[in-house]
């Protein structure tokens, strides 16, 4: 009889500086699959969970299959829903009780009442499994890994890539390590160091520099005799915990060499931290660079108002600059109340954007334009690098085009710029566009990276500074972090 392995997850990336409550109406609105139904939803994605279901067909293992939930990044997760998923996985391990559970998480989700959420879901999962049932599980580049999750845990497999695009892979190598376990009976020896370091999404692209040179580091690692598995978790920055920061985890046989090489990797870390402060230029700037004539599209990256870091995407300072100079180009905005009084009409007038946080974000900025598209309950499947094969809702929609060429999307789901398919699928061709506006740190490139005339981060206000200084930390354990001590 083969041996059966719980397949489950949660995936939250919290933004502790967000009002933007996370409950379980977000998990449901976004990835929700349980039972009979992961597969159908994520067999053949390039997601964690497309790759485990992989990776166990691969190793004749039988899949148990659990709930696997994600919610856009946003605030601070409730308690009620952060009981209500874990209960759910917990329970299925409980009936089912499986020879051992892969977990798909992020590491850096926070919950009212679980300042380390994902460690927490870890450990009941743990003790809901028969004794001596091993447990493996991913984490996202940026979590933020905790003592508590490596031990709650035989081992972790965090990406390697960001922009992501491995997610799939790190599946299947987080199955095949579990299947080696349960084969030979062992566990790896562990190694962990945490940094007191704070790095910002501007500037942690895999491929570039100080990351490029450092993923290297990682994979000569991982080619010393009796190491397995050396993962780098940049960090979320805009986490007010007290596990905030960089850490280096490692799987091995052998403890002398893997601690030794888990150190080697932490140390090029902290020797290169004075790389990792970024750019910025002003918002005026910035827009004066996008108003100039060429081709191809100049990127203006708003990293301060990204909605994949947990940022509301409503954001209106480099759209009010666009309004004022008359520059083209296309914006998308979450805003469901202009979204409804846009829908059904052939021009739109009034206030767009500036609802969360326009203290932060900018207020609302008046736009008049004709109405170019008008759906309900959009949705698209990612055909890009980043979770291919995934579904993703954008909510009701509503273009609006200026009669000086400025396009604006108005959504009424947060929609996160990982791939051009949100833009196509609401008739806009990207490349055709003299200026695209991406809130959005560094993951833009999956998307607009090989058609882009230019690229320019630009310094706006917001809950995903990429200033960390400018930050409302209260843990004193998160303002020890360089560079805000």
């Amino acid at each position: 009889m083969t041996a059966r392995i719980l397949v489950a997850g949660l995936w939250h990336e919290t933004n502790t500086f967000s009002p933007i409550a996370t409950g379980l109406a977000a998990f449901r609105a976004y990835q929700w699959a349980e039972g009979s139904g992961l597969a159908a939803c994520y067999g053949g994605t390039n997601t964690e969970i497309g790759g485990m279901l992989a990776g166990l067909a691969a190793a004749g293992l039988t899949v148990v299959p659990g709930l696997f939930a994600g919610a856009i990044p946003s605030g601070t997760v409730t308690g009620d829903a952060f009981e209500a998923l874990a209960k759910r996985i917990v329970a299925t391990a409980r009936r089912e009780r499986p020879d051992a559970a892969l977990l798909a998480l992020h590491g850096a989700m926070v919950a009212d009442g679980f300042p380390e959420a994902d460690a927490e879901l870890a450990r009941r999962v743990r003790a809901a499994l028969p004794a001596g049932a091993p447990l493996v599980a991913t984490y996202d580049l940026h979590a933020n890994v905790s003592r508590a999750l490596v031990d709650a845990c035989d081992l972790l497999v965090g990406y390697d890539t960001f922009p992501h695009t491995d997610m799939g892979a790190r599946g299947v190598e987080a199955a095949a390590r579990l299947a080696a376990m349960l084969a030979d009976g062992t566990r790896p020896a562990k190694a962990f160091r945490k940094l007191a370091m704070i790095t910002v999404p501007q500037m942690q692209a895999t491929a570039e520099p100080p990351m490029a040179a450092v993923m290297a580091r990682v994979a000569a690692a991982e080619a010393v005799p009796g190491v397995d598995v050396v993962s780098v978790a940049q960090g979320f920055a805009y986490a007010d915990v007290d596990h905030l920061g960089i850490a280096v985890t490692g799987y091995g046989s052998d403890p002398e060499a893997l601690a030794r090489e888990v150190d080697a990797v932490a140390a090029m870390l902290e020797a290169a931290r004075e790389e990792f402060r970024p750019a910025l230029v002003p918002v005026t700037e910035a827009v004066a660079i996008a108003a100039e004539p060429g081709a191809g599209p100049v990127v203006l990256v708003e990293p301060a108002d990204n909605v994949g870091g947990g940022a509301p995407g409503d954001g209106t300072a480099i759209l009010a600059e666009m309004v004022r100079r008359r520059v083209a180009g296309t914006v998308v905005i979450w805003d469901p109340d202009a979204v409804a009084a846009a829908r059904g009409r052939a021009g739109f007038a009034g206030p767009v954007g500036g609802r969360t946080l326009p203290a932060l974000h900018g207020p609302p900025v008046v736009l008049e334009g004709a109405v170019v598209f008008d759906e309900s309950a959009v949705r698209y499947v990612r055909d890009g690098a980043y979770m291919t094969g995934q579904q993703v809702p954008m909510g009701d929609v509503a273009v609006v085009r200026t009669g000086f060429g400025l396009t604006v999307v108005l959504t009424s789901e947060r929609v996160m710029p990982f791939d051009d398919t949100h833009l196509r699928r609401v008739g806009i061709d990207p490349a055709a566009e003299p200026a695209l506006v991406a809130k959005s740190g560094s993951a833009w490139k999956i998307a607009f990276q090989a058609i882009a005339r230019r690229a320019v981060a630009v310094d706006t206000g917001g809950v995903c500074a990429s200033l960390v200084e400018r930050l409302p930390y209260t843990r004193a354990a998160a303002r020890r972090c360089w560079p805000l001590r």
